[in-house]
């Protein structure tokens, strides 16, 4: 991660958008401009992860990491513990297969405010970055074929996109064959639909619950 500041050679490569929090007068500045360039759509989905955002963070830095301009997003927990999320240049997004799967908020968030917002792990903890995404076939987490499901959740593993983790084995997974705004949740063969906005905030939350 390399950080950029108002007299780095690297802020050429910043977005226009995001140059006036490169030369913010401090971390209060810089946090409110990042922080409106967020569209309400999406923030209405994470309402929990919304507040804890609003409320907890303490700066944003500007940086370039994967050949990508990031903004960095840290936050601090009660107990005075850091926890940051990396989201990355909106110009970098390309339309990952299934994208008539993504809810409309999170089309734009992709498209317009951050191609990939993830933490810990490159696909973890948030929204991966859709140059990333891979079926669950091209991951060889399951075989190909209808993997064992709940229900009427029997979906070829061809046709679920993972778009985060947990950061361990517990994969979400967008698909043509669940309705918009669903996510399967994928462990090992099972299948389990759920509503993406509840699952993505308890996500996101648990990463600022627990930091380590």
């Amino acid at each position: 991660m390399t950080f950029v500041g108002a007299a780095c050679g690297e802020v050429a490569r910043i977005p226009e958008e995001w140059r006036p929090i490169v030369f913010a007068a401090g971390p209060e500045e810089r946090r409110r401009l990042a922080l409106s360039l967020w569209n309400q759509g999406f923030l209405d989905l994470v309402p929990e992860f919304a507040e804890v955002l609003n409320t907890y963070c303490v700066d944003v830095r500007v940086g370039i990491t994967d050949d990508s301009p990031v903004l960095v997003y840290v936050l601090e927990t009660e107990d005075r513990e850091l926890v940051s999320w990396v989201g990355y240049d909106p110009g970098t997004f390309e339309e990952p297969e299934f994208w008539e799967s993504f809810p409309e908020a999170v089309q734009v968030f992709l498209r317009e405010v951050h191609a990939g917002f993830v933490s810990q792990r490159r696909e973890a903890f948030g929204v991966a970055r859709p140059v990333d995404m891979r079926t669950v076939v091209e991951l060889a987490g399951l075989p190909d074929g209808e993997p064992d499901g709940e229900g009427r959740a029997r979906i070829s593993a061809r046709r679920l996109l993972k778009i985060t983790t947990d950061g361990d084995r517990l994969k979400y997974c967008l698909s043509p064959d669940l309705a918009v705004g669903e996510v399967a949740l994928v462990y090992g063969g099972a299948i389990v639909p759920k509503d993406l906005g509840q699952e993505l905030d308890d996500l996101l939350i648990s990463r600022f619950a627990e930091p380590f």
